[in-house]
């Protein structure tokens, strides 16, 4: 793991956040470090998402603003701000489908999300899930032609259609439904 190449810690709102990138997992290693986040910060969110239904760290960062804006307006589509993270990213309420679209999957890459108010234990909580992931790196999520095409087969739109023009405009779609996600 070399550590200068791991994202950075920024702001969103009132909000630090990291995002990070790993090689592929095996078993439960994605899950596990989730729930050990979980349990041993309590102020801190984490979520993880198979790489396959991410069009880039735009695509995250900009949904996760949404989900920020949600829990600061009390309108979340979740009890829990990360799992309204993962069913915007998902384009559903249903949280089966989600985890099934979009969860963490043993034998892939996988992306995390971690974020808080409090610097000092997202950097901890960053710093445990990253000594306990295999091949941890900040490498971009590749998005072209085929990426925008597998995740617009997934989310039920057709290959003609008139969202997969190029790569903002589906974006631009990805975003605009992540929105438009209620109770």
């Amino acid at each position: 793991m070399n550590r200068s190449n791991i994202s950075s810690e920024f702001r969103l709102s009132n909000f630090h956040v990291s995002i990070f990138y790993c090689g592929k997992l095996e078993g439960v290693t994605g899950t596990r470090v989730v729930e050990q986040i979980r349990y041993r910060f309590a102020n801190v969110y984490i979520q993880g998402f198979n790489t396959e239904a991410i069009f880039g760290s735009q695509h995250l960062v900009e949904v996760l603003k949404i989900t920020l804006e949600a829990l600061k307006r009390g309108i979340t589509v979740a009890n829990r701000p990360e799992l309204d993270l993962l069913l915007r990213i998902s384009c559903t309420t249903q949280i089966s489908k989600a985890i099934s679209y979009a969860g963490i999957k043993s034998g892939k890459c996988a992306c995390f999300v971690v974020f808080s108010k409090n610097k000092h234990d997202l950097l901890k909580a960053r710093n445990h899930a990253l000594q306990s992931l295999p091949e941890v790196d900040s490498a971009e999520i590749i998005v072209d032609a085929s990426t925008r095409n597998t995740i617009a087969t997934k989310l039920g739109l057709e290959a003609a259609s008139h969202y997969l023009p190029d790569d903002t405009e589906f974006l631009k779609y990805l975003i605009e439904r992540a929105a438009l996600i209620t109770k």
